[in-house]
């Protein structure tokens, strides 16, 4: 059991502080990698959690790898994303307030491969992002890379 779901086990659904890393991932083409989710049925950054013990890279470093296969050991800080503006409720009930670190990974490598948390995964040019989920549009715009 990781360490949000043993919260949840504690106090269910009501609001929690949620500190994690949220992953942008460009190609050679400057297209960001998306995760098409399969608790909300859009598109949004690889990212999640942070577990006991763990730093943001190292959280960075993991998320990236369960989520999409791909291996990184070197991120680029490019913002923080936090507060009210940053709160979200899942559509199962589960409320966070999101203490996100966001992380450009630098020289990636490895083969894409998706997890249970993802349905899809794709690369989109920044200015043709649909279906994109609110956090990760939230994400986006705080670092300047859509408007």
């Amino acid at each position: 059991m990781n360490y949000i779901q043993s919260l949840r086990s504690i106090i269910g659904t009501k609001p929690i502080l949620a500190p994690g890393s949220a992953i942008i991932v460009l190609n050679k083409d400057q297209e960001i990698l998306l995760q098409l989710r399969s608790d909300t049925h859009d598109w949004g950054i690889p990212g999640g959690g942070m577990e006991l013990g763990d730093s943001f890279e190292e959280t960075a470093q993991k998320e990236l790898f369960e989520e999409t296969g791909l291996l990184c050991d070197q991120f680029e800080i490019l913002g923080l994303a936090s507060g009210r503006e940053f709160y979200y409720k899942f559509p199962h009930g589960d409320e966070i307030y999101n203490a996100t670190v966001i992380f450009k990974a630098k020289d990636v490598s490895g083969e894409l491969h998706k997890d249970d948390e993802g349905l899809d995964l794709a690369y989109f040019p920044l200015d043709s992002l649909s279906n994109l989920n609110s956090t990760s549009e939230k994400i986006l715009k705080k670092i300047g890379f859509i408007r």
